[in-house]
């Protein structure tokens, strides 16, 4: 009996409980509910910078590429209004406005959101490789040692005796800032840019991103996993330790709050708890490199990049829950198994698993049928058992994953297997289809239709499960109810909602 009423067998249970719990709550890292999407491929050529001015997304990338989105990066729009150099990065002013710079000292402007740009000279013909600036001060470093200093609205050439490329600047927003760049180089500016520490180097390997969360706590990142963290404002450093990180060569760090996100070659670390902790999510077989990376809050970022060094990509991460209607969700699975799966709904018994000492009250108890993005309640055995012969195909599931289902109405008694009643009334009725109760005019017809021992096939319904049940017309003869057919109107429990 228990095969009749499965639409589907254990196996497939399982692994249909297992998709649609991961598309409740689409998961990439295990500690949280949370998931990537990519957004964007090949709208441009290679991406090397992100930022958002107002709700709009902005990306720069090479060959003079930028592209703009206004629905969270759900979509792009190519802007072909600017030269052919290539862009290294872009960021938003705190007055809104948006500042990329490129190649050959390029440096332009957008006041709306990206549409349109204007060119500035900074006087120099180095390639500018990021910048970063606050309300009073700001950076921009590059090629062969190049740093420039904002002082009063205007751009001034930082007399640094580094050669190295520079590749990160971090403005604190007080007059310091923290440059890295070629061969593990460290600088640090004092006065504004107007003075400069020169702090050695950390390793040998170019260092690709900076991040201090502190005067003295920092983190620096770059070539073949350069990944090391100070405590003591650059004096000495240590190695970061991320499981599955090797030689992959990292270019940005980003952070909210507590929440950082390091992008590089085919990977993303991510940390939750101000860098105490790491996570690494591999995007080889994707084959991306990620140059950069935004943060819009602590749930919900972009990194950036390219597919091959040649088409540009987008992946958004959001640690927030989403849900997927049931038709989304029969269409994924569709899609997975193709039509034929499909011939039939699907339906489980589920249940919470119950901690040893739990009691006979104890919710855990309580078995479900799931089909149809809903959970129906089964009121007591007595239901189940016309139903079911056993509990031997009940499935235990989450309580995460129980709480994502909608509970549905409860199930009612199958058609045509016991008369019932309920506890303070004395009519005694026969059950059709979809809880439809019919009562029974006299015993005569009772036993007419169970046979002699027809009062001994009654169950008692408690009166809170009244309004799971629906009223028709009364059984007058026996040509009003033929008890094989009634029983053969269902052939799954799905056909009785």
């Amino acid at each position: 009996m228990i095969n009749t009423f499965f639409r589907i067998n254990l196996f497939w249970s399982v692994l249909v409980l297992f998709l649609f719990s991961s598309l409740l709550t689409p998961t990439v890292l295990a500690a949280n509910s949370s998931y990537w999407i990519e957004q964007d491929f090949g709208t441009i050529q290679s991406i090397r910078g992100i930022t958002k001015a107002g709700d709009v997304l902005v990306a720069v990338g090479n060959s003079g590429s930028i592209m703009t989105s206004q629905d969270q990066g759900e979509s792009w729009v190519l802007n072909s209004n600017v030269s052919g150099t290539w862009w290294h990065d872009v960021m938003t002013e705190t007055d809104g406005d948006l500042v990329a710079v490129g190649e050959s000292g390029t440096y332009a402007e957008s006041s709306d959101q990206g549409q349109h740009w204007s060119s500035l000279s900074l006087g120099v013909s180095a390639h500018l490789y990021d910048i970063d600036r606050s309300s009073s001060y700001g950076y921009i470093v590059g090629s062969s040692g190049m740093i420039l200093y904002l002082a009063n609205g205007k751009w001034f050439t930082a007399s640094v005796e580094v050669t190295e490329p520079l590749y990160a600047a971090q403005d604190n927003g007080d007059g310091s800032a923290w440059i890295v760049g070629g061969g593990g180089r460290v600088l640090k500016a004092v006065n504004g840019g107007l003075s400069w520490v020169n702090l050695g180097r950390v390793g040998t390997e170019n260092l690709q991103g900076v991040y201090f969360e502190s005067s003295s706590i920092g983190w620096v990142i770059g070539e073949n996993g350069t990944f090391k963290k100070t405590t003591d404002a650059g004096s000495s450093w240590s190695d970061v330790s991320v499981e599955g990180l090797v030689d992959q060569d990292l270019y940005d760090i980003q952070v909210s709050g507590d929440h950082i996100v390091v992008a590089g070659d085919s990977v993303v670390l991510l940390s939750e708890d101000g860098g105490v902790t790491w996570i690494l999510e591999e995007f080889v077989e994707e084959d991306v490199t990620f140059y950069t990376a935004y943060y819009e809050n602590d749930s919900q970022f972009w990194v950036a990049g390219s597919h091959d060094d040649v088409f540009s990509s987008v992946y958004l991460y959001s640690a927030e829950e989403e849900t997927l209607d049931e038709e989304a969700f029969v269409d994924f699975l569709e899609e997975l198994f193709g039509e034929e799966f499909f011939e039939t709904e699907i339906g489980s018994l589920i249940k919470l698993s119950c901690e040893e000492a739990a009691s006979v009250d104890d919710p855990c108890h309580a078995v479900y049928y799931y089909t149809n993005n809903e959970r129906h309640a089964f009121p007591n055995e007595r239901v189940f058992f016309t139903w079911f012969e056993n509990f031997d195909e009940v499935l235990e599931v989450e309580k995460e994953f129980m709480s994502n289902i909608p509970l549905g109405s409860n199930v009612t008694y199958h058609p045509g297997t016991r008369m019932v009643k309920f506890q303070s009334f004395s009519t005694v009725y026969t059950v059709s289809i979809g809880g439809l109760l019919r009562p029974i005019a006299s015993e005569e017809i009772a036993a007419d239709l169970y046979g002699e021992n027809w009062n001994q096939q009654i169950d008692d319904i408690p009166d809170a499960f009244y309004g799971n049940y629906v009223f028709g017309e009364p059984i007058e003869s026996i040509e009003d109810y033929d008890v094989e057919e009634e029983f053969g109107s269902v052939e799954y429990l799905d056909d009785n909602f």
